[in-house]
């Protein structure tokens, strides 16, 4: 039986790749934004405004530094945004995937989608 292919965009480009699927993953959540970054809160794949998503990736490298998943209502520069992180790790580093935006429903359903997504990306490497 042929299996049924759900990608729609594809790259041999490991950030492009990334950033596909957080795309996609705001697409279907009705997500503000997505951003995957770095202990020291660098994004490396982002989708939505850019500088939300680098205010999110800073904010949350420190709370990723004292837990594995976040959600609750992040306060910065006059804005508030609701926001779930969770930490992966691919190759003993650990990475923030995080949703903004969104219902919590739809934050936790896509978080889960852009953890998964980001350990197949990056472990395909």
């Amino acid at each position: 039986m042929p299996t049924m292919e759900r990608r729609r965009r594809r790259s041999d480009f490991i950030t492009q790749a990334l950033t596909y699927q957080l795309l996609a993953c705001c697409e279907d959540g009705k997500m503000h934004a997505m951003v995957v970054a770095d202990e020291d809160g660098l994004p490396l794949a982002v989708s939505g405004d850019a500088q939300t998503c680098d205010e999110i990736a800073a904010s949350m490298a420190h709370v990723g530094a004292r837990t594995d998943a976040f959600s609750g209502t992040l306060l910065r520069g006059g804005e508030h945004w609701p926001v779930e992180m969770t930490k992966v790790l691919v190759d003993g580093s650990a990475l923030m995937v995080c949703a903004i935006g969104g219902s919590d429903t739809q934050r936790r359903r896509q978080i889960a989608r852009g953890a998964r997504g980001t350990r197949r990306i990056l472990g395909a490497v």
